[in-house]
């Protein structure tokens, strides 16, 4: 009996935690998509350049975060699928800087896509793209060339 309570109590507990990471995920996500509607007349420099190099081109500025690198396994390996390495900051209590933009570049369907760059004291590390309603969703901004291949993605609309 007394077996059977407490694996009744660490069932219930297991599932609030759970319960309550899916409902701030879903804010959070909620409050990010809002916050892609503001346009920014300037960028800062370096982050153009690097997504330039890459052949990409922002269109708006989504949100600017700071948080601490302390990510779950699965989470760095998702990202690094991406082209992002945090292997040598997660869990280190390294600091980062992310920005997330809207892209001019547009998926077939017309939706957005978003560029996602990590700073560390002023440098950028890398960043990743995302594209909403595909899988695996995230990918390195080196893909830009397969993307168009494949069909994924549009060219940028040119004045």
């Amino acid at each position: 009996m007394r077996t059977f309570i407490v694996l009744a109590l660490f069932g219930v507990t297991l599932f609030s935690l759970v319960w309550a990471t899916i409902d701030n995920s879903a804010s959070d996500e909620q409050s990010t998509l809002s916050d892609c509607t503001r346009v920014e007349e300037s960028f800062p420099k370096g982050h153009l350049n690097y997504l330039k190099q890459h052949g990409w081109h922002i269109a708006s500025k989504c949100r600017t975060s700071t948080e601490v690198i302390d990510y779950y396994p699965e989470s760095i390996e998702t990202l690094q699928s991406g082209g992002l390495n945090l292997k040598p900051y997660n869990k280190k209590g390294t600091e980062a800087k992310i920005t997330t933009y809207i892209l001019k570049e547009e998926q077939q369907n017309g939706d957005n896509l978003t560029a996602t760059i990590y700073e560390i004291k002023g440098e950028i590390i890398g960043g990743y793209g995302t594209l909403k309603n595909w899988s695996p969703g995230i990918f390195s901004l080196d893909d830009k060339g397969r993307l168009l291949e494949q069909d994924k993605i549009l060219r940028p609309h040119q004045p």
